[in-house]
């Protein structure tokens, strides 16, 4: 787990926010933070809850699936120059956002993996201060025990985490903040 304050410029910070922000920009409804259809990639504990979000899919699919993609594509530059990891393909891109719900403090949405493979990374990049922990566990997908934190990540406008995708994360709402928005990548590295 690799934990980057200042990402990217902050000029580029600015214009990401002020893109998910323009009426043009268009979200989905997703009735749950999660990927329903795939429970093997879930584990719900005695701490999760489900939350609705706000998605926008910019590569999924093995596709384009907005003419947002080319602003995003070069984190992978700068995911490059600050950690040496060079991508060799990519699974998903996207943006989502969480609402505000009154939640307890160590309550987090249902814990998932991204992908099962261990050639794969998920990076978040954090759009927006906010609040809305990212919960990183200890364990990886074929540990079969009870969940564990490793480190809870806060929220904070141009920081960056990227972590093997095989390993148990949660989101969780925010509950000072009136929303909170990431941008998330999957992708196979070399």
């Amino acid at each position: 787990m690799i934990e980057i304050e200042k990402f990217i410029p902050k000029s580029y910070a600015d214009m990401l926010e002020n893109v998910v922000k323009s009426p043009e920009f268009q979200w989905t409804y997703c009735p749950s933070s999660n990927n329903q259809s795939a429970p093997q990639i879930l584990k719900a504990d005695a701490n999760s809850y489900e939350s609705e979000q706000l998605v926008h899919t910019l590569y999924g699919e093995n596709a384009k699936r907005s003419p947002f993609f080319d602003i995003v594509v070069t984190f992978f530059y700068f995911l490059e120059e600050k950690t040496g990891m060079v991508v060799d393909g990519i699974e998903r891109i996207k943006f989502n956002m969480l609402f505000k719900k009154a939640m307890g403090d160590d309550a987090y949405n249902t814990p998932h993996i991204d992908v099962p493979e261990t050639n794969y990374r998920s990076l978040l990049y954090y759009v927006i201060d906010s609040d809305g922990d990212t919960f990183l566990f200890n364990e990886k997908f074929d540990h079969k025990k009870a969940l564990t934190i490793q480190k809870r990540v806060s929220p904070s406008k141009g920081k960056a985490v990227v972590f093997d995708s095989n390993t148990w994360h949660a989101s969780s709402n925010p509950r000072i903040h009136s929303n909170r928005i990431v941008l998330n990548f999957v992708f196979s590295v070399k």
